[in-house]
């Protein structure tokens, strides 16, 4: 469910997802100030090349799941499973359970059955803080900050999610996990055993395990959803081939009338942003996923390259050949969606999660999901299958703060705080998790031959606005039309995986691109933006390179490359 600023590399996911706003350094460092006074003595540091990763548990056979023998490819469905349990007893000791927690949608209901029902479950009664998107880095600092962390934190260390928390996790603000999830250990929590391996690599800081991370799959990037019934109307039977026939279908979105109303009033694209709709062309073009990592150990940044400055180069074309909404520089994540949701926009930077396919909206036009909507994948742009990004396999983790697990009873009440976020993080199609995607049956949602299908009371549905936890719905392939299709996504995943390269610093922390990090992609952003709108040439990206490095980008090149001769 990752979305345009969650991370630079996690920009695909459901449409709910909404523009997580980049607070710059004062905000980073004021809240880095604060926690140093907060949480005593840093914690120390491992190596990643040391951490041993929790044991991974294979999924229990389930009716219609089909598990592919390639790594990092999702498990399929060729149907919703019948429900079943994972989890026997409460995991909770009563009491109260605080939480942190990121939404996407206004907050819930007062009365709500839903949230009732989650605290029978887990007995104890959880008492949520919930943080729209937009706040998240601004709330996650001044939370921190304050001291007074809930029991259960969302905690997303990406640079551009909230410039504090990996940091704030070094100096100390919370319970190192390492001890109760690494290697066997995580047995005693079964259901998180079961999460992909890469999720606990990715989600680790300095060599240590801080959070149980809610995974994603490692083909979230770059991967957008394309009307592929515009598709056919320009006459193209199959995905474009090369940059060529890529242009030819971008700009045909706008000038051959896909919608057939006999006006030009649709487009490709909505948003200028370098790592959204752009990332399939940096796709296309061979550009790095963020850093390239060099055979001496060097690191280059993606817009140091060669790759990058012919990938702008064709971005520029297709702004003046109108692919692009005029207002593509400014419009805000909602404006997109209301674009794409009212058939106005040929591809979404979102991809195509069809787990949630019922809460989206009908499309004009769209007749049949199957069918009409798809995956983009980008090629070589001469050619081939593109160089795809992995994305980093999470969207933020779940924290437990210091002040728990150094508590009188600290390893107590860390165990149950890990019970619960082990109900949390039930495998899809279980009884806990269709309780936690759709509510409770018969209120928030029927089953419809075998299928649960949500209310269309907007108040039950509005219950659930506290559900964003660790599960990992997100990590399989259900997909709406035949039982096969589920399948024939996971062969092709399976064809992909192969083309798809890492960001060879997701798992590092610098210190610089804590503090520096939002405010330089902010002045990349915009500089972009700028040259591709012809305010200023394709040639100044050279100055562009040279400003990016002097003001920060160095340092922060030298420290992961620290970090990385460490980690090998």
């Amino acid at each position: 469910m990752s979305g345009p600023g969650s991370d630079r590399r996690d920009l695909g996911g459901v449409s709910r997802r909404r523009v997580l706003g980049m607070t710059g350094a004062a905000v980073g460092a004021a809240a880095l100030a604060a926690c140093s006074g907060k949480t005593g003595a840093a914690v120390p540091h491992g190596d990643v090349k040391d951490l041993k990763l929790p044991a991974h548990l294979d999924p229990s056979p389930v009716p219609g799941q089909v598990v592919s023998s390639t790594a990092g490819v999702p498990v399929a469905f060729t149907r919703y499973p019948a429900p079943y349990r994972t989890v026997t007893e409460p995991p909770g000791h009563g009491g109260t359970v605080t939480t942190f927690q990121i939404t996407y949608t206004p907050p819930p209901p007062a009365n709500n059955r839903w949230a009732d029902e989650l605290d029978k479950r887990l007995g104890v009664h959880i008492k949520p803080t919930l943080v729209s998107a937009a706040d998240l880095a601004q709330k996650t600092a001044t939370v921190i900050a304050g001291g007074d962390i809930p029991d259960l934190f969302y905690l997303n260390t990406a640079t551009g999610q909230a410039p504090a928390a990996a940091q704030s996790v070094l100096q100390g603000a919370f319970t190192d996990l390492t001890e109760y999830l690494s290697g066997d250990a995580v047995r005693d929590y079964p259901n998180l055993a079961l999460f992909p391996s890469y999720a606990w690599k990715n989600a680790s800081i300095e060599g240590r395990i801080y959070g149980v991370p809610r995974p994603e799959p490692l083909l979230q990037s770059g991967i957008p959803t394309l009307r592929l019934d515009w598709l056919r109307k320009l006459g193209m039977t199959g995905q474009p081939a090369d940059a060529d026939e890529m242009f030819a279908m971008l700009t045909g979105f706008r000038g051959q009338d896909p919608d057939g109303n006999g006006k030009k009033d649709t487009w490709a694209l909505s948003s200028l942003q370098i790592y959204w709709q752009s990332t399939p062309i940096l796709n296309m073009f061979g550009v790095p996923n963020n850093w390239r990592l060099e055979k001496d150990g060097t690191l280059t940044k993606d817009i140091e390259t060669d790759e990058f400055e012919a990938a702008t180069e064709y971005i520029v074309k297709l702004w003046k050949a109108g692919a692009f909404h005029p207002n593509a520089a400014a419009n805000t994540y909602d404006q997109q969606m209301a674009l794409w949701n009212a058939g106005k926009i040929g591809m979404s930077g979102a991809a195509l999660n069809t787990t949630y396919i019922p809460d989206v909206p009908p499309i004009p036009g769209v007749k049949n999901w199957a069918t009409d909507l798809g995956p983009l994948i980008p090629p070589g742009h001469d050619g081939g299958v593109a160089s795809l990004y992995q994305s980093s396999g999470i969207f933020g983790m779940f924290a437990i703060p210091a002040k728990v697990g150094k508590s009188a009873k600290g390893k107590e009440r860390v165990k149950e705080l890990l019970s619960i976020l082990n109900y949390l993080g039930a495998p899809f199609g279980s009884e806990e998790n269709t309780f936690l995607t759709y509510g409770v049956e018969g209120w928030n949602y029927d089953l419809t031959h075998g299928v649960p299908v949500k209310s269309t009371d907007t108040s039950r549905r509005a219950e659930l606005a506290g559900q964003y936890f660790c599960e990992p719905t997100e990590t399989v392939l259900y997909l709406p039309g035949p039982p096969t299709m589920s399948v024939t996504a996971q062969k092709q995943a399976e064809k992909l995986i192969p083309h798809t390269i890492a960001d060879p610093t997701v798992n590092l922390v610098s210190q610089s691109s804590v503090s520096r990090g939002p405010a330089l992609q902010q002045n990349l952003n915009d500089a972009f933006v700028g040259i591709v709108t012809g305010r200023k040439p394709v040639s100044a990206l050279k100055q562009l390179r040279g400003q990016w490095a002097g003001q920060g980008g160095d340092t922060i090149r030298r420290e992961f490359q620290q970090s990385l001769a460490k980690s090998r």
